[in-house]
Parts: structure tokens; C-alpha cells; sequence
């Protein structure tokens, strides 16, 4: 699986280019259009990819920004949500808007992507809501790391992130056991 690509851009439209490797191998990638604005043609520059494989296609899809992968990445694991949706939603709401808009129940930020009506924004604010949406940066090591260790045990984010703000431990197992006495 390709998780990244480097090369010089060759040929740069709104949503796509062509990227072309040191090897002499040319990929076409899409991009939203938040990536393409920071984008020149010419520039030599390295791209996080999601591959999509299909029975008629292998498709990349091509990010700067790691949090916009990561939404791309979420939106289609959602039923009936594709590759193109994912992309317009990438390109009309940054990540922390779209992390916002799912946190506040709001539909009407979804609603302005193209193609996203309001069942489908209802749908993806509900199946979202619970998800992994605390910007994992923002979080120390030692909380990253309890939180996925509390989520692998069965208990939701929301609940992980409340106890886990009233405790007072600096490493891992400490603060995970300090955490399941709060939860438990």
C-alpha cells in the first residue's frame, strides 16, 4: 500500500495533479482544494496518500495536512459515503471546522458541501459523534496513549475524555488505572 509520494508537481488542476517521482514514475492524485491552493506547479514537494483499490480502479488521493487525511479517512468508512464525497467535504470545510460542525450538531455547515444533503449531514453528525474527534496533537503521549488503551477495553471517548481530565497522573498505567477506578 502507498502511504506516500514524493516528486515535482508536473501538471496542477483545481482537484488533481501529476506528480512525478525521482524514478521517473508519474502518479495522478487527487487533492482537495485546500491542498491545491498551497500547491505550485514545478515544486517538489511529498504527499500522505489513502489508496483506494477497486475491481476497475487504483486510486490516490493526496494530503499535506495529516488531520485532513484523517477526516478523509473517516468520512468513507461511513456507509454511503464515497471517495468523492469524503473530497468535497476536504475541500469545503478545514478540519476544525468539520470537527466543530460534528461536535455542535451542526447540519448546516455539512449542508454546504455539495452533493451533502440534510439526512445525509444528520447521518454523519450522528455516526461521527462519538468518534475519534480530540485532535490527537493537542493531547500528551501518556493521555494518547491511555485513551486507546480505555477505548480497546469498551469505553466511549466522551467518557474516557471526562475521567481523564479529573486525574492527576504523568504515565500511562498510572493514569489508566487511575482513570478505570473513575470510570468503573
Amino acid at each position: 500500500m502507498i502511504k506516500a509520494i514524493e516528486g515535482v508537481i508536473t501538471k496542477k488542476e483545481p482537484a488533481y495533479l501529476l506528480l512525478k517521482t525521482a524514478s521517473g514514475v508519474t502518479y495522478g492524485i487527487s487533492i482537495s482544494l485546500f491542498c491545491s491552493a498551497k500547491l505550485e506547479k514545478g515544486e517538489k514537494i511529498e504527499l500522505n496518500i489513502t489508496q483506494i483499490i477497486r475491481e476497475d480502479a487504483n486510486l490516490l488521493y493526496g494530503f499535506l495536512d495529516a488531520s485532513e487525511q484523517r477526516m478523509f479517512e473517516m468520512l468513507i468508512k461511513l456507509n454511503g459515503i464515497g471517495a468523492s464525497t469524503a473530497m468535497a467535504v476536504c475541500s469545503s470545510l478545514n478540519p476544525n471546522a468539520f470537527t466543530n460542525a460534528i461536535i455542535n450538531g451542526d447540519a448546516d455547515a455539512l449542508k454546504s458541501v455539495p452533493g451533502i444533503g440534510v439526512k445525509t449531514a444528520r447521518r454523519i453528525i450522528a455516526e461521527l459523534s462519538d468518534a475519534k474527534l480530540v485532535a490527537d496533537e493537542a493531547m500528551p503521549s501518556h493521555q494518547h496513549e491511555a485513551v486507546l488503551a480505555l477505548e480497546s477495553l469498551g469505553f466511549k471517548r466522551d467518557k474516557i475524555s471526562k475521567a481523564l481530565s479529573t486525574c492527576t497522573a504523568t504515565n500511562v498505567s498510572e493514569l489508566i488505572k487511575e482513570a478505570l477506578k473513575k470510570l468503573g
